[in-house]
């Protein structure tokens, strides 16, 4: 079950493997190197959660619209609250990163970016699969509609 839940998520949930998933990131690097790399990790998570949010819009006007039009309430209202959510749990990846550096004098300050970076990753995709989801309420109505 663990498996899955890593599966999805995209990401390791046992401490040791996210232990070796940062020390395979971190890999034999400088710390600054290190601390680019993850910065640019954590800053690509960022650019895909936006494009999703965008993607997100046409969705949640697209509901709206067919939802005007007669389309069966329950399937594209329970797709317009899904995308919706979904843009909420996005939004907390725009965040700044400056709290990277505020972190606790026991934590080394690459290891809070790559926990940072751990937990962009899931919410990334806990929003992706609700967009998804989202998209096959859509789909039902759709069937439903005609």
């Amino acid at each position: 079950m663990l498996r899955l839940l890593e599966l999805l998520s995209g990401t390791a949930l046992r401490r040791a493997d996210r232990l070796a998933a940062f020390d395979k990131m971190v890999g034999g690097r400088s710390p600054q190197d290190a601390a680019d790399v993850l910065r640019w990790s954590a800053g690509h998570n960022t650019e895909k959660s936006g494009a999703l949010l965008g993607a997100q819009a046409i969705f949640v006007v697209v509901d709206t619209f067919v939802l005007d039009r007669g389309w069966p309430k329950d399937a594209v209202l329970a797709a317009l609250f899904l995308v919706l959510a979904a843009a909420l749990i996005l939004m907390t990846n725009l965040r700044s990163t400056m709290m990277a550096y505020r972190q606790k004098e026991d934590v080394e300050p690459n290891r809070h970016i790559f926990n940072m970076l751990l937990a962009r990753t899931i919410r990334f995709n806990i929003a992706l699969y609700m967009t998804f989801a989202s998209i096959l309420f859509l789909a039902a109505a759709a069937w439903r509609f005609v």
